[in-house]
C-alpha cells in the first residue's frame, strides 16, 4: 500500500509505503501526490516512511522515479527516509534515489529521529 498526505503546518509531504505495493496503484498514487503538493508551497520537505515495506515490484521503481520527477519539479528541500528494520526496502529505495540523481535522503530509524533530522 502507498499512502501520500500533506502536512500543511510543516509544509511536508508524507509518503508511507507498507506491505507489497503494486504498480496497479500507480495512477492513484500519482494523483495523491499531485493533490498533496497542491496544498503545499515549494520547496517541501519529504518524509518517506518505509518501516512496514516488505517488498516492491520491479515495475514500481519506474513509478517512483516518475513521482521523484514530480517532486523535483515542484521543489524539494530535505528528504528523510524512516527505515526502521526494513533494510532490504531501504536498499531498494536508495537505488531508486541514486538513479534519479536529484536528491539524497537522510536515513532515520524512527519517527523521532526523523523529526530531529528535519530540525537541523
Amino acid at each position: 500500500m502507498v499512502r501520500i498526505s500533506p502536512d500543511v503546518g510543516r509544509n511536508r509531504v508524507i509518503i508511507q509505503l507498507s506491505g507489497a505495493p503494486s504498480s496497479l496503484d500507480a495512477a492513484v498514487t500519482e494523483r495523491a501526490l499531485r493533490d498533496a503538493l497542491s496544498r503545499l508551497r515549494p520547496p517541501v520537505d519529504v518524509l518517506s516512511d518505509i518501516r512496514e515495506l516488505e517488498t516492491m515490484e520491479a515495475l514500481l521503481g519506474e513509478d517512483f522515479k516518475r513521482m521523484g520527477g514530480i517532486l523535483h519539479s515542484f521543489g524539494v528541500r530535505k528528504v528523510v527516509r524512516v527505515v526502521g528494520r526494513s533494510v532490504h526496502a531501504a536498499v531498494q529505495m536508495e537505488r531508486i534515489a541514486r538513479q534519479l540523481n536529484r536528491h539524497t535522503a537522510h536515513l532515520a530509524f524512527s519517527m523521532d529521529e526523523a523529526e530531529q533530522v528535519f530540525g537541523k
